[in-house]
């Protein structure tokens, strides 16, 4: 695929996304892996859940974010661009045209809030459905099963989420630690 087909596809795959998919970057996620994953093989699995970890980790908006990371991964810095760009443009025009037709509005009004309360509902079940597939290929053993017990009972919590991120870190490394010990150790043993 030549440049320019591939940056219009991040371009039109993200505006299409970011028009048709409501509830933000969280219930963007599946829909970005059944595009960029199942259907246009441009991202392995694993990489897009790289994605997903570091959209969750830095400031931003997480549809912006996940856009710039697809679009990097696919096709550089111009990827990135086009990506934004497409990302961007639907929410512009949607707010754009919500404060021009705002003071209007009956916020009583019972289809409104029937449609909303069909939304979130919606949305949650996307995001559910997001995070039992991320555990699925995160989670491959006890110790990481108890690490993401010890977590989602901190968030439930109310801790916050900056702490949990600074613990995942921590707890991530000294796993890794202790597992290429036991590994330098078994490899001594064979020699």
């Amino acid at each position: 695929m030549n440049k320019f087909r591939t940056l219009w596809l991040l371009f039109f795959s993200f505006a299409k996304i970011a028009a048709l998919v409501v509830g933000g970057g969280l219930a963007m996620l599946p829909v970005i892996e059944e595009t960029f994953v199942r259907k246009k093989k441009l991202l392995p699995q694993e990489e897009l859940l790289d994605v997903v970890a570091l959209t969750q980790t830095v400031p931003g908006i997480i549809a912006a974010n996940a856009a710039v990371a697809v679009g990097m991964k696919v096709a550089g810095l111009a990827g990135a661009a086009a990506a934004l760009a497409g990302a961007i443009l639907p929410s512009f025009l949607v707010i754009l045209l919500i404060a021009w037709k705002f003071p209007d509005l009956e916020p009583g009004n019972l289809y409104w809030q029937g449609t909303f309360a069909g939304i979130r509902a919606g949305v949650t079940g996307l995001i559910a459905v997001t995070a039992c597939k991320m555990v699925k290929k995160t989670v491959r053993n006890w110790p990481e099963a108890a690490a993401l017990a010890g977590f989602l009972a901190a968030a439930l919590a109310g801790v916050s989420p900056a702490f949990i991120i600074l613990a995942g870190i921590a707890v991530g490394g000294g796993y890794f630690q202790l597992v290429r010990r036991r590994n330098d150790r078994a490899e001594e043993e064979r020699k």
